[in-house]
């Protein structure tokens, strides 16, 4: 019986994988804790005449709205 081309898809390695390296980590040496990550949505609601004062500010400071919003909750919150 000769064989096909997916005879040969579960035998064979990714070619790609030999160029494909993995970090090294010194021997006894500790992984950094990675720094928290945006992962949570929300969606708000607001007022025409807010939205355009935080789109303002945020681009006084050369941010994103969403980033001005949340270095504003950040200091209204500790």
């Amino acid at each position: 019986m000769p064989k096909t081309f997916k005879d040969n898809l579960n035998t064979t390695v990714n070619p790609a994988m030999r160029f494909i390296s993995q970090p090294e980590a010194a021997p006894g040496a500790t992984q950094a804790p990675r720094p928290e990550t945006k992962s949570r949505r929300v969606q708000l609601l607001f007022r025409p005449a807010l939205y355009g004062r935080l789109k303002a500010g945020a681009a006084r400071q050369g941010v994103s709205v969403n980033e001005y919003v949340h270095v504003l909750l950040e200091g209204a919150i500790e």
